[in-house]
């Protein structure tokens, strides 16, 4: 069985129980068989993770029951063993008052439900899958075994499972279009491309495929209808047009989140989510330059006194406004705040003095591994290549209580860089004025920490590591 961890994470710690429309209070009774006298956990998904919903106590008849005095956000549900394990899934939808009996012997001969009709479609379906997906997965694994008419032979079985499957999810759609079960299965369809499109050909028929996909991808998905925000399937979708659909470039994905929030926020279970999960994905984003979409997320609907998006509790803000602080002062394209810090001999040195086609930015410590590692190998690479293009190092040791291994350090090293490092009172004193030093102003959370800036020190580059770095600045000394 599937293990998993009951939990609310990050930006999905919401409210759970929100009154959607007029309806019955939730009253699940439960038989679940072996368990006696012990506790069982209802789960629900919450985009990609699964989060405590309620929780019932299984008497000696193995019985129990959930009740809630309003209805539960409807989507789909999990019910988990006493040791956190799955056991089934079932469907919330409007009508909350049912029955299930499930022996754990048998999950799929046993689980019964009474008086749902949204789980009766999802069982009925379950109980048409089954056999043709064991079919399917028998079939695959051999066919690497198979000879080629055997194998063409397995090929067109699987084809013909197939379309049995969409023809049953189709004709469930047209006879249920409001079912969560329908919703499902919409959310799931691929893009039908038409005949000429299906297998390109050209350049030309490949790009034309790619814009009938993006334009189609999301033809059958409802951005406000919030059910979907409690099913495993939307985000998964979600994440798969950001990566594959979307270019990476900040304000391509803007534009993205723009048009789904416009649709989203008409639904508050979608509006809360769309938030959450742009929040959570480009606040610390694996490609340079999307924290910019963060940054946009944050000054249209959570900043200010009174933010468009208010479901988050206090301490949630507190991260997001001191990260959203952070990253404002060093947005790719914008001006490199000055530093002006003293070097081993206690003389000021200006970073914008350094008058260089580029600029690196080396925040470091003498006692890091890793810097201990990368400071030579870039200074050979100055010396070697960047010095003669006129770039200039301006290197910044953080640890003032590294003072005294910090000089021998660098003597040894040797390198015609701009040594510098803040010492502990001037620290204490920007801390006490409340002035924002280098470790805001330049996101300075880790060290290495590379930055790269052109003539007029603004952003080209930051968080680089050495090879990138050296591998960008080739690219500029072609142009």
């Amino acid at each position: 069985m599937k293990k998993f961890v009951l939990f609310v994470a990050g930006m999905a710690a919401v409210a759970l129980v929100q009154a959607q429309s007029p309806a019955p209070a939730t009253h699940i009774s439960f038989e679940v068989k072996p368990y006696k006298n012990q506790w069982v956990y209802l789960a629900y998904y919450y985009g990609g993770i699964k989060a405590l919903a309620d929780s019932a106590f299984l008497n000696a008849d193995s019985k129990g029951v959930i009740k809630t005095s309003k209805p539960l956000p409807q989507g789909i549900y999990l019910l988990a063993s006493p040791n956190k394990s799955i056991l089934f899934e079932m469907m919330m939808g409007e009508d909350q008052t049912f029955s299930v009996q499930a022996d754990t012997s048998d999950i799929e001969g046993s689980l019964k439900f009474s008086g749902s009709s949204e789980n009766d479609l999802f069982a009925s379906y379950t109980n048409f899958l089954a056999p043709r997906a064991k079919q399917a997965d028998s079939l695959q694994r051999t066919m690497g075994s198979l000879s080629p008419q055997a194998a063409q032979q397995a090929g067109n079985t699987l084809q013909q499972l197939n379309q049995q499957i969409m023809q049953y999810r189709q004709k469930l759609m047209d006879e249920h279009p409001q079912s969560l079960l329908a919703l499902m299965f919409k959310t799931l369809k691929n893009v039908n491309y038409p005949p000429k499109l299906a297998q390109p050909l050209t350049r030309q028929d490949t790009i034309a495929q790619y814009r009938f996909g993006k334009d189609h991808y999301w033809d059958d998905v409802d951005f406000m209808d919030g059910r979907l925000v409690r099913t495993p399937v939307f985000e998964n979708k979600l994440a798969d047009y950001l990566e594959n659909w979307v270019s990476p470039e900040a304000d391509s994905v803007i534009f993205e989140f723009n048009w789904m929030i416009a649709l989203g926020r008409n639904d508050d279970e979608m509006f809360r989510y769309l938030i959450s999960y742009f929040v959570d994905h480009y606040m610390y984003p694996k490609i340079m330059g999307q924290d910019k979409v963060f940054l946009h997320v944050y000054e249209q609907y959570l900043s200010g006194d009174k933010p468009k998006a208010d479901f988050l509790n206090a301490q949630q803000m507190k991260i997001i406004r001191d990260r959203a602080y952070m990253l404002m002062a060093n947005q790719l394209g914008t001006k490199a705040w000055d530093m002006n810090l003293p070097d081993p001999t206690g003389k000021m040195q200006s970073m914008y003095n350094l008058k260089a086609a580029y600029t690196i930015v080396a925040f470091w410590d003498v006692h890091c591994g890793k810097c201990k590692e990368d400071m030579p190998k870039m200074d050979t690479l100055f010396q070697q290549k960047w010095k003669a293009k006129n770039v200039q190092v301006y290197a910044v040791m953080v640890n003032e209580s590294s003072l005294n291994d910090w000089k021998p350090f660098i003597e040894k090293l040797n390198s015609k860089w701009i040594h510098v490092h803040q010492p502990a009172d001037m620290r204490a004193a920007e801390e006490k004025a409340g002035t924002p030093n280098f470790r805001q102003l330049y996101d300075m959370r880790s060290t290495p920490t590379l930055f790269l800036l052109d003539a007029d020190k603004r952003i080209i580059a930051k968080n680089i590591g050495l090879n990138d770095l050296d591998k960008l600045l080739e690219q500029k000394f072609l142009k």
